[in-house]
């Protein structure tokens, strides 16, 4: 076995880099062999500011920004400078690695894994655990933290890498980590980062980046020179057009989400339209709920499936905002609606995400509703977002003019897991999609969906119960935002 030439390594990454094995598409290469330009140019941008991190001086240029499109191997070229300042500063380094969640956060977790595995000189050094990347001979602790994981992210870093910034929903997070980082003057940050959306304070970070001589930025806007042609025409096909743009062409997006072309919502809509008052008999209808109680809307959504044309119709929506005296949403509203909505379409099911919604689901059972779960674990909320997106790219749903549900279609992005995809939205004032969420969830239900016979007010027990719904919801539709009143 050649032994690997430390003490260069030492002073200069870029050998380093050159020398490692890495797997590549044409099997385990040497990264030298297979680098492409633009990762050459990332490189030469940071090893200084590398060597000056592991020796304990400042560099010239403390802050980086990488932007690179889907499959432009942020994640390894991160791993390799990581594994580097690791295994070879001259000082015990605290590194912190910040990103949106337990995937994100895992997947630099998994490249630097990778290298090391066929890079058994470097294993011996370096060790990988849960949420660190430690280096017992250097004293550097690597640690990886997840923004929807509760802990402390009080600590003051040599080296700060946020990733995929884009991703990251609570701005509050990324502000703590680099405010951490701002109090070591001889400290290092990358941002690394997907295309966003302009008015996100993604956005405003990297125009911050673009227009400092504080920063440096390097942003590679084209599909990676390894990925098949055919498989990027695939994309082409499979996403809105402003989405494939964004992430294979590096263009940040107008407007809050990507997920649906402007043009599909739009042809979904007609204005000739109205909410249902009733059942029909040629529909079937399915409702999805989605129930928040305090920092989220409630919404609910009957969907109708026509069994002759296939087509689905939007029947009835409406949400809820948290009471400004409570700060809750009134539940007790929103079970009347549903019992309403039950009595008026003959709903076959009620489909609802039971984290919150158990104990309103047992109550409307003992009302003969049948209740649906649909818990948001990763296939089922793969197949809300492929659904909800086939439904709206081929065309086969009818809305009438609910300003509100099209606000939130609007607001719909995609977001890649490891299980598949999620919908996912920036939560405003307005909620967070809660609508369009209900939509999803009721959609996969509603394509299999038959027509069910009107119901009568027989067996429920209570005759007046309806009688005291309408009450409720005369009463209390003032506070109600975003509804549709009652036809």
């Amino acid at each position: 076995m050649t032994i690997p030439p430390i003490a260069v390594y030492r002073n200069n990454p870029a050998a380093f880099q050159h020398d490692l094995v890495i797997p590549s598409a044409q099997g385990t290469r040497r990264f030298g062999d297979v680098m492409a330009d633009f990762q050459r140019e990332r490189f030469a941008s940071i090893n200084r500011a590398m060597l000056a991190i592991a020796t304990g001086e400042k560099p010239d240029i403390g802050k980086y920004w990488w932007e690179a499109t889907k499959g432009a191997s942020k994640d390894s070229d991160l791993a390799v400078c990581l594994l580097w300042l690791l295994a070879f500063t001259r000082r015990p380094l605290l590194v912190q690695i910040g990103a949106a969640d337990q995937d994100q956060a895992d997947e630099l977790r998994k490249a630097a894994k990778d290298i090391l595995r066929l890079n058994q000189w470097l294993a011996s050094r370096v060790e990988v655990q849960a949420w660190k990347i430690i280096c017992k001979a250097t004293g550097a602790d690597c640690s990886i933290i997840a923004a929807d994981v509760a802990g402390s992210h009080g600590a003051r870093p040599d080296v700060l890498i946020l990733n995929e910034a884009s991703h990251v929903t609570k701005q509050e997070f990324a502000e703590n980590l680099l405010d951490n980082a701002t109090k070591v003057p001889h400290g290092l940050v990358v941002i690394a980062s997907n295309a966003g959306f302009t008015g996100t304070w993604q956005y405003k970070w990297r125009q911050i980046a673009e227009t400092s001589d504080r920063w440096s930025m390097h942003i590679y806007d084209r599909p990676s020179p390894w990925l098949d042609q055919a498989d990027i025409d695939e994309a082409r096909r499979r996403n809105s057009r402003s989405r494939f743009m964004r992430l294979w062409f590096g263009q940040w997006s107008s407007g809050a989400g990507d997920a649906l072309d402007a043009d599909d919502i739009a042809a979904a809509v007609d204005r000739s339209l109205a909410p249902m008052q009733t059942s029909h008999k040629e529909f079937g209808f399915v409702a999805g709920l989605d129930l928040g109680i305090k920092h989220d809307h409630s919404a609910l959504v009957v969907i109708g499936h026509h069994a002759a044309t296939q087509r689905l119709r939007l029947a009835f929506a409406q949400s809820w905002a948290p009471e400004p005296s409570t700060g809750k949403v009134d539940l007790e509203a929103v079970e009347a609606a549903v019992v309403d909505a039950h009595h008026r379409f003959s709903l076959s099911q009620v489909c609802y995400d039971p984290f919150q919604a158990a104990l309103m689901a047992q109550r409307l059972e003992k009302r003969k509703i049948s209740m649906t779960e649909v818990p948001f674990t990763g296939k089922h909320l793969t197949t809300m977002a492929s659904t909800l997106l086939d439904v709206f790219r081929s065309r086969r749903i009818d809305l009438y003019d609910h300003p509100g549900l099209i606000a939130d279609l609007q607001r719909l992005s995609i977001v890649e897991k490891s299980y598949g995809y999620r919908l996912d939205a920036t939560r405003d004032a307005d909620g967070h999609a809660d609508l369009a969420t209900a939509l999803a969830i009721a959609l996969p239900h509603a394509l299999t969906s038959r027509p069910t016979p009107p119901m009568s007010l027989t067996g429920w027990g209570d005759e007046g119960f309806l009688a005291r719904i309408r009450a409720i919801q005369s009463s209390r539709a003032h506070r109600s935002m975003r509804s549709v009143p009652w036809p």
